[in-house]
């Protein structure tokens, strides 16, 4: 609400409550109006190794960004070959004197908010994050382990990647995201039925807290084996943004799990709205 009412409300809550109320701290900080937009890049130590990564997340729960926050319901993401991508220049470029100072060699990504008036970094991300390593999975058409050695042994390589784009989508049960909090939510032992998947299809799919059973009850069953309701990310890539989204929901709903939801619209609304905000500013091409 414009005057606030609504964000005192959940302050003087945390204030009078005893079961939140136990040295709890609240951080506040400027609002920033504009597109929130990520860009990464592998890192041998002495320079960058392979093309640009864009990338944008979703962390609310249900399509359309309504809902609590959670860990990352999907993302979208690319690979860009401009050394000279204005999202590159003005917040990645800037940290490689430092990573050179401290030998870092792995996977290195900073999330912005991104308007007109310019770039306002909100985190960094210096190691492999999740869901966006299974798009590089699905977007890499070189071999982790010569990559990965590579980047370990300070060397350079040609990484081979897709010219598409890539759509990841988690696919959660309750009592995510809440966690093992609400343990009578939990569907733990529950199996997992892939209908009419095919082997490639399959390596599109990423179990999470899934188990194989071999022998008695359920035999040659996959079931869910943890009570936290991460249970699996799917993957897709495409010409447009469209495709790929499709071609993540496409396998998705060949996942028949109870209670099971996941997000229908990942880079939905980037694609109409926030895309061309960015290209007018000159941050994409």
């Amino acid at each position: 609400l414009p005057d606030g009412r609504d964000t005192l409300s959940v302050l003087r809550n945390y204030f009078y409550n005893p079961y939140i109320n136990d040295g709890c701290k609240v951080s506040l900080h400027k609002k920033i109006i504009g597109v929130e937009i990520g860009v990464g890049r592998y890192f041998n130590g002495k320079n960058w190794v392979g093309p640009i990564e864009i990338n944008v997340e979703h962390t609310r729960m249900f399509s359309g960004d309504v809902g609590p926050v959670t860990t990352e319901m999907g993302t979208l993401a690319w690979y860009e070959n401009d050394e000279k991508n204005k999202l590159f220049v003005e917040v990645l470029e800037k940290m490689k004197p430092y990573l050179q100072k401290i030998d870092f060699r792995g996977d290195f990504e900073v999330n912005c908010i991104v308007n007109k008036d310019g770039v306002f970094p909100l985190e960094a991300t210096s190691r492999l994050g999740t869901p966006i390593i299974h798009l590089h999975s699905a977007l890499h058409n070189s071999k982790w382990g010569e990559f990965m050695m590579a980047i370990a042994k300070g060397e350079d390589y040609d990484l081979k990647v897709k010219k598409e784009y890539g759509v990841v989508n988690l696919l959660a049960t309750p009592p995510f995201p809440y966690g093992k909090r609400n343990h009578k939510d939990t569907l733990y032992g529950v199996n997992i039925f892939f209908d009419n998947l095919s082997k490639e299809e399959f390596k599109c799919v990423a179990l999470e807290e899934v188990s194989y059973r071999k022998g008695g009850r359920g035999d040659g069953m996959y079931y869910i084996s943890n009570d936290d309701g991460y249970i699996a990310y799917t993957t897709g890539t495409g010409k447009t943004i469209s495709e790929a989204r499709e071609n993540s929901l496409k396998i998705a709903r060949k996942i028949i799990i109870p209670k099971v939801f996941y997000r229908d619209d990942i880079g939905e609304r980037f694609e109409k709205e926030d895309l061309p905000k960015l290209k007018k500013w000159g941050y994409l091409k």
